[in-house]
């Protein structure tokens, strides 16, 4: 090749490298570059495609501490006796279908420690007794022999006392009928007939079928007062307390009553306060 023409094919390539190259701008991809799978490996300047950020994800909230365990409560008396209760229970039952030589010892020490404590308490509660009186029974009905035999004398003279006041004050109605249909009526006159003797009262006995009764021939036969006095539907016998005129009607009571029924239920209702009596 002649010096000339070498001269003239190196003019030639730098007039092409001296020649502008079209700038590509951002959209270049639109022209197939950067897509073709073939000049992909040469097309460097190309963009990277841009990964979408990701949503914000929202903070995990940090983990509470985990609160400190409740002390445990304490199990109440009650709860402590019912479990002691089934517990010895369970022993007893197991003694009873298995009663094996090991099950029956355990059963007896088990009420061996039972009754260790109620004798505790039975101790504690005579020596609470001691120094408390005023919970103490035997000051008000005493428990020893000569204490009750003292009490019993004292009771009755009230009562009896109680007795010839109200029969003073009130009638000491006696409601009896034929002892044909009534078969408590003649025994019921007969304690009547001691108590007057013993004690000077005068009862009014009242028939109501106007029937005769030989213990009280001066029997007053009914004609209505008892049904004014709230009585006749009571069965026979039947005794009460009654004032006609001021209406006072206190019932003692039906049936059979023996002399110390008697004046216990005569103190009571003329003498003691209801709801005081015990």
């Amino acid at each position: 090749m002649s010096e000339l023409h070498r001269h003239l094919m190196l003019g030639t390539v730098l007039a092409a490298a001296l020649l502008p190259v079209p700038v590509l701008a951002a959209g270049s991809e639109d022209f197939g570059y950067c897509r073709d799978d073939i000049t992909t490996g040469w097309n460097f300047y190309c963009d990277p495609e841009k990964e979408e950020p990701a949503p914000d994800q929202p903070a995990e909230a940090p983990a509470a501490p985990a609160a400190p365990a409740a002390p445990e409560k304490p199990k109440s008396y009650t709860e402590q006796i019912e479990e002691f209760r089934k517990e010895l229970d369970e022993i007893k039952y197991r003694a009873v279908l298995e009663p094996t030589p090991e099950n029956l010892q355990d059963y007896m020490e088990a009420q061996q420690r039972m009754s260790g404590m109620a004798s505790a308490f039975t101790d504690q509660w005579q020596r609470v007794l001691f120094k408390s009186p005023a919970l103490d029974i035997n000051t008000r009905f005493p428990m020893s022999q000569m204490g009750g035999a003292v009490y019993q004398d004292q009771i009755r003279v009230a009562r009896e006392t109680s007795l010839k006041e109200a029969a003073d004050n009130l009638g000491f109605m006696v409601v009896v009928e034929d002892s044909a249909i009534c078969g408590l009526c003649t025994p019921q006159l007969e304690v009547i007939k001691r108590m007057q003797a013993n004690f000077g009262i005068e009862p009014i006995v009242v028939t109501v079928d106007g029937s005769f009764h030989p213990l009280f021939p001066e029997a007053v036969v009914d004609t209505g007062q008892l049904k004014k006095l709230g009585l006749l539907e009571h069965p026979r016998p039947f005794i009460a307390l009654v004032e006609p005129q001021a209406g006072i009607v206190e019932p003692l009571g039906g049936g059979l009553l023996t002399e110390d029924v008697i004046l216990e239920r005569v103190h009571v209702v003329t003498k003691i306060p209801a709801g005081e009596r015990y």
